[in-house]
């Protein structure tokens, strides 16, 4: 996984692949009432079941942002192909079929803490190895890193099989201290 080619793919080609050129499936209903819900800190949970993306990564996600305003400028961080991207929680809709809100079970100081943490990896690489560590990031391991020392109680089995720990957005799903929110799947 560290070859420059392997690379090329997994930032040029990989995200760009979708097994339609339809629309996913969120709409301004679920998105109103997701946004409603949303707070500085939280964790989101998504997958778009057209993606190519949604296919390399098991479980039941396959992105994970967090929330660090709801200034309608920057309103997330999250780690895609593009690096490190400053975007608006419409952002990550309009680019998913399923979204949960997570809400970390922490003090007000911790998540503050963990969002101030989120910003000053602006400018951070993606990282296409999924080593855990700071010097790149893929998108679950923001997460993961932003709120330190695994205050969110997440496993880090290696449920992937790449022979070393690895946070999933699936993991982050199950992790101790995380609470469901909000789940588009849920909204009528």
């Amino acid at each position: 996984m560290s070859t420059r080619f392997y690379k090329y793919l997994l930032k040029h080609v990989i995200p760009y692949i979708r097994f339609t050129t339809y629309y996913t499936s969120l709409r301004g209903k679920k998105y109103h009432a997701l946004y409603k819900e949303l707070q500085p800190g939280d964790v989101l949970l998504t997958i778009d079941r057209k993606k190519l993306t949604t296919l390399l990564i098991p479980g039941d996600f396959s992105h994970a942002a967090m929330c660090i305003s709801k200034d309608g400028v920057w309103e997330t961080s999250e780690m895609t192909h593009d690096d490190y991207t400053k975007s608006t929680f419409f952002d990550v809709c309009k680019e998913s079929d399923r979204v949960v809100i997570m809400r970390p079970d922490l003090s007000q100081q911790e998540i503050d803490e963990a969002v101030y943490k989120c910003k000053s990896f602006e400018g951070a690489e993606y990282d296409a190895s999924f080593d855990l560590g700071i010097k790149s990031l893929y998108c679950s391991e923001l997460i993961y890193q932003s709120y330190q020392g695994n205050s969110l109680g997440a496993n880090l089995e290696d449920f992937v099989g790449l022979g070393r720990p690895y946070i999933s957005p699936t993991g982050l799903y199950h992790a101790k201290n995380l609470e469901p929110i909000i789940d588009s799947d849920t909204i009528q």
